[in-house]
C-alpha cells in the first residue's frame, strides 16, 4: 500500500459502499415510482447489485484473510472469487426475468400509451451520476492498492452504474423533447442486457481464480527480469503463476552453474525469492528451486547424484584395499 490511510480505506470500503448504494437504490427505486420512470427504477437495480458486492466484500475480506489452517493448507484467499460468482449468478438471474417483462411492454406498444417520466427522475439521475463517479474513483483506488477481485468488482459496478444514470437522464430528455415517451422504457431494457452481460462477466472471471488461473503476462515478464538481476542466476527455466484472492503466488525454476555447491544453489535462490518480494506487488507465496543451467537434475536429484557418486567411490576404495572381499 503506498499511503498509510489506504489500511483506513481497505478496512471501511465494504461499509461505505454498502451505506451509499442502499440510499442510492432506495432513492432511485422512490423517484422512478412517483415519476413513472421505468428506467430510473430498474437503475435502481445498479445499486442494488452494488450492495449485494458491498456486503459480500464485507463477508470476503474477513473470510479471505484468516490464516492457514489444517484443512485449508493454501489458505483462504480463493473465498473473494467464489462470492464474485454469487454475485455473477444473481445478476444473470434477476436482469434475466427483467428483460423478459421489460421487452414484452416495449413490442406489445404499451408504452405507447404513457407519458413521459417527470422532470424530478432528470435531477435524480444527474444526481446519482455524480454519486457513482466518486465511489468509482474511491474504490478503484482500494482496488489498486489492495488487488482485491471483489473491490475491483465493485469499482466497476460503481462506474457502470453512472453510465447506466446517464443513460436514464437522456432517455427522460428525448421522451419530453422528441415525443418519444417509449424512450424511457427502451433505456430500461437496456440496462438489463448490459447487467446481464455484467453479471456474465463477473461470473466467467470469477470461474478463472476459482480454476488457479495465471498471473498476468507483465507480471510475469517482469519476474523473468527480476530474476535475471540475480548474481549466479544464469537461466529461467520455467515460471508458474496462480491467483489466490489477492495474492499472486509463484513458482519458479532457475538455472545455475553446475560448478556450484548445492548449499551455493540456496543461496542464490534465497536472493530470488528476496528481490521478487521487494519487486512484485502482492505477492503471497514464493518457491524457487535451482537447477544445473545445463538441464541435468533439480537440487533434489542433485544431492542424490552426489551420495551416488560417493557410494561409488567408497565402493572402488574397497575393492583396492580388499580385492578378494568384493562389493555387494
Amino acid at each position: 500500500m503506498n499511503y498509510p490511510q489506504c489500511l483506513i480505506c481497505h478496512k471501511t470500503v465494504g461499509w461505505t459502499g454498502l451505506v451509499v448504494n442502499i440510499g442510492l437504490s432506495l432513492l432511485k427505486l422512490f423517484v422512478g415510482f412517483i415519476s413513472g420512470s421505468q428506467a430510473l427504477m430498474i437503475d435502481a437495480l445498479y445499486s442494488a447489485k452494488d450492495v449485494l458486492t458491498s456486503f459480500l466484500i464485507l463477508l470476503g475480506l474477513k473470510y479471505s484473510k484468516k490464516p492457514i489452517d489444517e484443512e485449508h493448507q493454501f489458505g483462504h484467499g480463493k473465498a473473494e472469487f467464489l462470492f464474485s460468482l454469487v454475485v455473477g449468478l444473481s445478476m444473470i438471474v434477476i436482469t434475466g426475468m427483467f428483460i423478459y417483462f421489460e421487452a414484452d411492454k416495449l413490442l406489445s406498444g404499451a408504452m405507447m400509451q404513457h407519458k413521459a417520466p417527470h422532470m424530478i427522475a432528470l435531477w435524480t439521475s444527474l444526481f446519482v451520476v455524480g454519486a457513482n463517479l466518486y465511489m468509482w474513483y474511491y474504490t478503484r483506488c482500494v482496488a489498486q492498492q489492495v488487488n482485491s477481485p471483489i473491490v475491483a468488482i465493485l469499482s466497476d459496478h460503481q462506474k457502470s452504474d453512472a453510465i447506466s444514470s446517464m443513460a436514464v437522464a437522456l432517455g427522460i430528455i428525448g421522451s419530453h423533447y422528441l415525443n418519444m415517451p417509449w424512450l424511457d422504457t427502451l433505456v430500461a431494457v437496456g440496462e438489463c442486457l448490459d447487467l446481464f452481460h455484467l453479471g456474465v462477466k463477473i461470473s466467467w472471471e470469477a470461474l478463472q481464480g476459482l480454476m488457479d488461473v495465471s498471473a498476468p503476462q507483465e507480471t510475469i515478464h517482469k519476474v523473468k527480469e527480476l530474476t535475471r538481476t540475480i548474481p549466479g542466476v544464469t537461466s529461467v527455466e520455467s515460471v508458474l503463476t496462480r491467483r489466490v484472492g489477492q495474492d499472486i503466488w509463484v513458482t519458479l525454476v532457475i538455472g545455475v552453474d553446475p560448478e556450484i555447491t548445492i548449499e551455493r544453489g540456496k543461496e542464490i535462490s534465497l536472493w530470488v525469492e528476496e528481490r521478487l518480494v521487494e519487486g512484485i506487488p502482492h505477492l503471497g507465496e514464493v518457491s524457487v528451486h535451482f537447477k544445473s543451467a545445463s538441464g541435468s537434475l533439480p537440487e533434489l536429484q542433485m544431492m542424490e547424484n552426489e551420495l551416488a557418486e560417493m557410494r561409488q567411490r567408497f565402493a572402488r576404495r574397497i575393492e583396492t584395499d580388499s580385492p578378494d572381499l568384493g562389493v555387494v
